[in-house]
């Protein structure tokens, strides 16, 4: 979701990020706004932005190659009133105390505390920014995006969050590892922002703190450029401590020691821009499965693509269990040449800002040997010492295994008989022979179904028999049946093979159909009885309470009417609607439509009626005015009452409808009018004899 800025704001457009950095600057009491400053033309927003998003080396990209296009991040920006976030104590306060700085903590325990007090500061100051009303945007802060975007899993926390401080210009202050103003990872669940939809709490952070320039404002060896010209600042740290976000851990130890190196990130990182993560790294964070990695089972030739390129059958390396030793083998080919993946390359386009290449570091392209504890998800080496490291690369002379990985004819022992040697190298395919004392693989875990054998939870490979009593049951509970919609008895169902059954064990299967109740019979739930003047030219609509869906034809007297022509029909629920035209051709009387529907036919009845006359009006004025005459004798109104009713006998005898006269179809086009004609005529004749009648008797009273 997007928000509207002001009129001088424009929106963003969508993107396919699943992942969003919120970034905050800040800077301590007494310092002034920096976030504007400039060092080679960019902004400091605008180099922080280069350094994570649009840069051609960047910690969005870096992401993005090492995951395989599965996380694809973004960073937003907070400013509080469009600059950095203000905190209330000095830098000195969270630095380490000496004679200069008289203010900084003496001891491990003040350090521990201020620590915290500075977390609970700056989340303080976010806080405040986000209810004073200030938006996250991009670095320019002329684009607004929706605070949910800051919760792209939808787990209810915020992604990630990255606190960068302003950037040193005092020289007593004294920052050492473990630091409250070290670069690292921490937690923080005290930020709390409301989406409009929901409310979202912070939980991982980075804070890092960069340097543009030396004190003399010399840039070089501070900031760099890539093939676009583009200044960022090393992006190393960021990309370690991000690391950590995903939940990665350190490869090396307190003391620094770290029997993996420049083979990970998350050992020790190369700056400016960092090299890959390690085979086992991306296994656990689901960015390489067994389709990537396969397992060793035998002695043999085997080939895989260098890490982070494309090759053969997309087998990225491989692994295999020693039991005896108690340790898994990973296998990777690292390719640190020119063709190899972008950040293991050490020809990347990247520039110091006097415009020579950046130094590489010359690192050997091979097979790379893996030994990690079993049973170990997120490798680590933190609280682990030689010999006995978690994770650990086999080989090399150098402590910076920069020459750890096997060449073409070069072999290394792994444990007991197992040797490992590669036989070709060719672009970024590496084939490797595996032979020894290889433990035989006995197949383990996995269930086997009614469908499918069990899968290895070791080679991923299936194994064993079919269990055809093993089925994944689904429960259906009965359902009425309705109008519209179909019901159900009670029954389970298989979503492997696909059965039905009529109990949870399985053992009474059933045919589908047999579970299905059918649809009740509609009903006309408008229109019944209701009276129509044939030459009214109005219809007449009914309805149907039958599903639209299910509507099949219409009836009148038995008789099947034309869609469009006698009739019309539409949804809701089947709304039948009978044309002027057709009502004019009907018979009085009585007539029965129905409507019929797959799950039955709904009739009604109504009536259509000859429209009154002139004549009759008339008439029926002329019998209202003689209502208030009085007649004084009881016999004029015998003698009266009994010419009426030999005359009504008389007429209605003479004009009653022949039936055989009526045409056979329910639907009458003939005239039947003249012997209503005649009825007509003599009412009225009889009503002129009652008047003179009257006005005679009256006369002789007088």
């Amino acid at each position: 979701m997007l928000l509207t800025g002001d009129k001088d704001r424009i929106q963003a457009d969508d993107d396919d990020s699943n992942f969003t950095n919120l970034v905050v600057f800040a800077r301590f009491a007494g310092e002034t706004e920096f976030i504007n400053d400039v060092y080679e033309g960019s902004s400091v927003r605008k180099i922080t932005d280069n350094s994570y998003n649009a840069g051609s080396y960047s910690v969005g990209d870096y992401y993005k190659c090492v995951s395989d296009n599965k996380l694809r991040m973004r960073s937003v920006y907070l400013y509080d009133n469009g600059g950095s976030i203000v905190l209330s104590h000095p830098r000195g306060y969270y630095a380490e105390y000496s004679d200069i700085n008289i203010i900084g903590y003496k001891d491990a325990s003040e350090r521990a505390s201020r620590m915290y007090e500075l977390r609970q500061e700056w989340s303080e100051a976010v806080n405040n920014a986000i209810s004073s009303g200030n938006k996250i945007s991009d670095y320019n802060d002329t684009v607004y995006y929706d605070y949910g975007v800051l919760d792209k899993d939808n787990n209810g926390t915020i992604d990630s969050i990255t606190i960068i401080y302003k950037n040193n210009e005092s020289g007593n202050i004294s920052v050492s590892w473990s630091s409250p103003l070290w670069n690292y990872t921490d937690y923080v669940n005290n930020i709390s922002v409301n989406t409009g939809k929901k409310t979202i709490n912070s939980y991982k952070y980075v804070q890092i703190t960069n340097s543009y320039c030396k004190p003399d404002g010399d840039t070089n060896g501070y900031l760099f450029k890539d093939g676009d010209d583009q200044v960022f600042v090393s992006i190393a740290t960021a990309v370690h401590e991000m690391g950590h976000i995903m939940g990665l851990k350190d490869l090396y130890n307190s003391k620094n020691a770290s029997p993996v190196y420049f083979m990970s990130v998350m050992a020790k990182h190369i700056s400016p821009v960092p090299q890959f993560m390690s085979l086992k790294e991306k296994e656990v964070l689901g960015w390489a499965d067994e389709n990537d990695i396969k397992t060793i089972l035998s002695e043999g030739e085997y080939s895989l693509k260098a890490l982070g390129t494309s090759g053969t059958d997309n087998i990225t390396g491989y692994k295999m269990d020693i039991p005896e030793k108690g340790k898994t083998l990973y296998l990777e080919y690292r390719n640190f040449e020119n063709n190899g993946n972008k950040y293991d390359s050490q020809y990347k386009q990247m520039f110091k800002i006097n415009g020579n290449r950046v130094d590489k570091i010359p690192l050997k392209s091979g097979l790379v040997c893996y030994l990690i504890d079993s049973d170990t998800k997120f490798p680590s080496n933190m609280y682990f010492s030689s010999p006995k490291w978690n994770y650990e690369v086999l080989g090399g002379q150098y402590n910076t295994k920069a020459d750890a990985a096997l060449g073409i004819g070069e072999d290394i022992w792994i444990y007991g008989d197992i040797y490992i040697s590669v036989n070709s190298i060719e672009n970024n395919i590496l084939t490797f022979e595996i032979k020894g004392g290889i433990p035989e693989h006995i197949h383990s875990g996995g269930e086997a179904t009614c469908v499918n054998r069990a899968v290895c939870e070791v080679c991923h490979e299936e194994y064993g028999e079919l269990n055809k009593d093993n089925h994944k049951l689904q429960h259906v509970e009965a359902k009425a049946a309705t109008v519209t919609q179909e019901g159900n008895t009670e029954y389970y169902y298989c979503s492997l093979c696909l059965k039905y059954f009529a109990d949870s064990n399985a053992s009474k299967q059933i045919d589908k159909d047999s579970v299905v109740t059918s649809k009740l019979a509609p009903e006309i739930i408008a229109g019944d009885k209701c009276i129509i003047d044939k030459n009214s030219d109005k219809a007449i609509t009914f309805k149907s309470n039958a599903a639209f869906s299910d509507f099949v034809k219409v009836e009148l007297d038995g008789r099947e009417l034309v869609k469009d022509k006698d009739y019309t029909v539409k949804a809701g629920s089947i709304i039948v609607t009978l044309n002027p035209d057709l009502i004019k051709k009907l018979s009085t009387g009585e007539h029965v439509i129905g409507i019929a529907s797959s799950s039955g036919t709904a009739s009604a009845h109504f009536t259509v009626k000859e429209p009154e006359t002139e004549s009759i009006k008339e008439s029926e004025t002329v019998m209202e005015s003689t209502k208030g005459t009085e007649l004084e004798t009881e016999s004029i109104k015998e003698s009266e009452t009994e010419t009426i009713s030999q005359i009504e006998s008389e007429t209605t005898s003479q004009y009653t409808f022949d039936e055989n006269e009526t045409n056979a179809s329910s639907i009458n086009t003939g005239d039947r009018n003249h012997g209503k004609l005649w009825l007509v005529i003599a009412i009225i004749a009889l009503a002129g004899c009652i008047a003179a009648t009257v006005m005679y008797v009256v006369s002789k009273r007088k």
